[in-house]
């Protein structure tokens, strides 16, 4: 839970900002690659904003969590799978 919560929190936090900063929050300072001195975030706003999309991508995303919770915390029905009984390598591709 707390990682879905946070990572909606990120996004709507950095949405807000680049909000407030108009058209000045399409610009990016420069293209060129640059080591970062923090593990997460750092000070451009840019780069933060787009850093939260990822938090909601990665260890999961947030329509994963959402529907895990709902089965397993929430005790809702899980979705309809005619492949459940199957095998990885038997299941029909696209």
């Amino acid at each position: 839970m707390a990682k879905l919560a946070m990572a909606e929190l990120n996004k709507k936090i950095y949405s807000f900002a680049m909000d407030i900063q108009g058209a000045d929050g399409m610009l990016i300072s420069s293209y060129a690659f640059h080591a970062p001195k923090m593990a997460l975030f750092g000070d451009d706003i840019g780069k933060n904003f787009l850093r939260a999309r990822a938090n909601s991508i990665e260890g999961g995303t947030s329509e994963v969590m959402r529907n895990i919770l709902g089965e397993r915390v929430l005790g809702l029905p899980g979705d309809v799978r005619v492949d459940k009984e199957l095998p990885w390598s038997q299941v029909p591709r696209s």
